[in-house]
């Protein structure tokens, strides 16, 4: 089971291998299991839309590994590690990792909140998450879309799989990696103990 063999591996390894394993290298389970062989024409459609590399969209979370590495809400030390929901539950998640997508997004949000003066519901957790180089479309004000392709994608996937499709655009491989280091030097911490 994938779930074991990475909490095995979560005392064994340092974090930077663990995300390149199971977040970059690894198949999503989404696709491995669920849709199955559907993964490379799913990212290659994505690398067309938005005109990235195919090797910069990587499907995070549940979606990809089968379970997932969120702490519970109520007790951010605690976690269950929750099976991907085959059913319509699960979000699928997927990172995008391109300097020019983080850099036009923000400079469009910049102008389109007034230079940040109009206030959303989600302007705190934007900021944080675009401090830490990384825009999380379920952040963005309701009105705003990051781009029309971007959108366009989100909208196609969500039908064909039935379920939410969020985008994370991430400024740089750094951010990628290092975001979610910090989250799986958690788990071990937890695991440890």
């Amino acid at each position: 089971m994938v779930l074991e063999e990475f909490k095995k591996h979560c005392i064994l390894y340092k974090s930077d291998i663990l995300v390149q394993k199971y977040l970059i290298e690894n198949k999503a389970h989404f696709f491995d299991k669920i849709k199955t062989g559907e993964e490379f024409e799913f990212k290659k459609d994505i690398a067309s839309k938005l005109n990235v590399h195919f090797r910069d969209i990587v499907i995070v979370g549940s979606g990809k590994l089968g379970f997932s590495l969120k702490p519970e809400k109520d007790a951010p030390g605690l976690y269950l590690f929750r099976e991907f929901d085959s059913s319509k539950i699960s979000d699928l998640d997927v990172a995008i990792v391109s300097q020019l997508l983080f850099d036009s997004a923000i400079k469009q949000l910049y102008t389109h909140t007034n230079f940040y003066k109009n206030i959303w519901k989600d302007r705190n957790s934007l900021a944080q998450y675009a401090l830490k180089g990384k825009i999380a479309t379920r952040f963005l004000p309701m009105d705003f879309k990051l781009t029309k392709e971007i959108s366009e994608v989100q909208e196609e996937y969500q039908m064909k799989y039935s379920r939410e499709v969020n985008i994370e655009v991430y400024k740089s491989w750094y951010f990628f990696e290092t975001y979610h280091e910090q989250n799986i030097k958690n788990i071990q911490i937890n695991l440890i103990r």
